[in-house]
């Protein structure tokens, strides 16, 4: 299983390499934020035997389908700081390019909200 610090690398050095501000432990602590919001509602595999309140961080590991569920909301939490720091920036002179951070801060606040649903599984049991 990839660790969030590696997803997170390869978010900025292949996905997304152009327009990013955010360095790489910027971009490692907004996977491991998402993380820690999904593992509000669903148990990370790699926490499936742990009784104690696991440490969620940068060396994490996840499925590819607790991926699929964390990533949008990944994407949105790095676009968000993206366009924080560019706004700030924004005295300074420098064009500011994409989405401002209150439109962010709405579609994060919408894929929060159907997060739990997406997140919980209970397994089957037959009788």
């Amino acid at each position: 299983m990839p660790k969030l610090s590696d997803l997170a690398s390869e978010f900025a050095g292949t996905e997304r390499p152009a327009g990013n501000l955010l360095d790489g432990p910027q971009i490692t602590a907004q996977a491991v934020a998402a993380a820690r919001m999904y593992a509000g509602y669903g148990r990370l595999r790699a926490h499936v035997e742990l009784t104690t309140l696991p440490t969620i961080d940068g060396d994490t590991q996840v499925t590819v389908s607790e991926w699929a569920v964390i990533r949008p909301l990944f994407i949105l939490y790095v676009e968000r700081e993206n366009a924080l720091q560019l706004e700030a920036s924004r005295g300074l002179g420098v064009d500011v390019f994409g989405r401002d951070s209150s439109t962010v801060a709405a579609d994060i606040m919408q894929a929060e909200m159907t997060l739990p649903a997406r997140a919980f599984c209970r397994p089957v049991l037959t009788v």
